[in-house]
């Protein structure tokens, strides 16, 4: 079996969208000839859930910026210590420290000049990213294991961009194929903004670290397209994410019940919703307007509808009382995720909200996934166009609304198929098994094989 080594900083982070596209990586690429051997760093405080996983995972010696810093002026400190007679200053509290939380988020100072200080030192020291102390313990590490082992090919994925610049030296170190996986892009990537100066070192940074990668991947058509303008000569392609099957296996036996016992005809619609909403970003207001306004018109009975939100709450009650629909709204607040599974199974419809914002246009969110693993219909709200809306329209697993009267022809349409049918049918006549992490872990092996 042929090796490669996966550079990856988000891992046991299991609940991250992040570490799920990588621990499937390692998980299934043994089933398509790829030994996976993982880099990854000690962070101490994230558990290291790996049961499921059979594979070699090393991990590294692990500062952050801010320990970085915090460790030199200790240093600092203690040698002015031994020559002066500034020992209270060290010792109090009140002294000026590298302080983590408050480094880490910049709002936490009230001075509007520490802040900007603060934004401003992210600029310059934060360069290319925050993680970039782990390069020296885990290119040590995985330039050790390539002289004292036959690796075969290389897998880094950002974010971080750390993570790039380690297999970038790991590439010059011995010259084996080497893939870098852009689950972001990173020059342009339309959530990050640097200063202009910032910006120019960013972009050359990038030339330079993928100019000897063999290929690199993304997310998204939208988001290759995108790249292929910064990178031409670049063998650029796109690999989705997907569902692990074994998140769902326990459903099983629900699944099997349920068809054994449902009559087929439900009280009520069940529209449900389990994520985060980011401060009122994924804003499900189209959803109340369009059944405030379609009652009115006598074309559906509300009671007849119940919302399930779980995980998030904001601004959900106000939205449900502008509309005068309090009454449908439920508000489950933050359940594990093998409870929301259930939830949803015993769902009529998915809903899934985005950001309505041109930002988002090259982005799938990873719970789209999770609802085609689920076999539901689906009710997506955000922007117009971009990748979301394509899969949905080609998979037929449901509608993707972008204004009110958008939203009100798919909620007629599906509320009067429940009234006709007492359920909501999935048409897709998708194989879901192509939107598998193991498919997405057979699609890195074909292409490590063709490099």
């Amino acid at each position: 079996m042929k090796k490669v080594i996966l550079i990856a900083f988000y891992f046991n982070q299991v609940n991250e969208i992040a570490s799920k596209r990588l621990r499937a990586l390692a998980k299934y690429l043994p089933q398509f000839g790829w030994e996976p051997i993982v880099i990854v760093p000690d962070l101490g405080f994230i558990p290291k859930e790996n049961d499921d996983l059979d594979c070699r995972i090393i991990y590294t010696e692990y500062e952050d910026m801010f320990s970085h810093f915090s460790n030199k002026f200790k240093k600092s400190k203690s040698i002015d210590s031994n020559n002066s007679n500034f020992n209270d200053f060290n010792d109090s509290k009140e002294s000026i420290e590298f302080n983590d939380e408050k480094l880490k988020d910049s709002s936490s100072f009230s001075n509007p000049i520490a802040s900007k200080a603060i934004s401003i030192a992210g600029e310059i020291f934060a360069y290319p990213d925050g993680m970039k102390y782990w390069h020296e313990s885990a290119f040590k590490e995985a330039s050790n294991i390539m002289d004292e082992e036959e690796i075969d090919a290389i897998i880094s994925s950002s974010w971080p961009i750390t993570c790039h610049i380690i297999a970038k030296d790991l590439k010059e170190h011995q010259d084996i194929p080497w893939i870098a996986d852009l689950r972001d892009l990173w020059n342009l990537n339309p959530y990050v903004s640097h200063t202009f100066i910032r910006n120019y070192f960013e972009k050359r940074l990038e030339l330079k670290t993928f100019e000897n990668a063999d290929a690199l991947t993304t997310t998204t058509d939208l988001a290759a397209e995108t790249l292929s303008t910064l990178h031409p000569m670049s063998k650029i392609v796109p690999i989705l994410s997907g569902y692990d099957k074994d998140d769902f296996k326990f459903l099983e036996d629900l699944i099997s019940k349920k068809d054994d016992f449902s009559t087929g005809f439900s009280e009520k619609l069940k529209f449900i919703y389990a994520g985060s909403l980011y401060g009122g970003k994924r804003d499900p207001s189209y959803l109340f307007e369009a059944i405030r306004q379609l009652e009115d018109e006598n074309k559906l009975d509300s009671s007849k509808i119940s919302i399930e939100f779980y995980g998030d709450s904001t601004d959900l009650e106000e939205i449900a009382k502008r509309y005068g629909l309090l009454d449908i709204l439920h508000i489950g607040g933050k359940i594990a995720h093998e409870e929301v599974l259930k939830k949803q199974l015993d769902s009529d419809v998915l809903l899934l909200i985005s950001w309505d914002n041109e930002k988002e246009k090259m982005f799938i969110p990873g719970k789209i996934y999770e609802y085609f693993a689920l076999k539901k219909p689906v009710l997506s709200i955000g922007y117009k166009d971009g990748s979301l809306k394509d899969l949905i329209e080609e998979t037929k697993v449901g509608y993707h609304v972008s204004n009110l009267e958008s939203t009100k022809v798919a909620l007629l349409d599906i509320y009067n198929e429940f009234i006709e049918k007492g359920t909501v049918e999935l048409r897709s006549d998708i194989n879901i098994e192509d939107y598998s992490m193991e498919n997405m872990a057979k699609k890195f092996a074909d292409l490590l094989n063709e490099l």
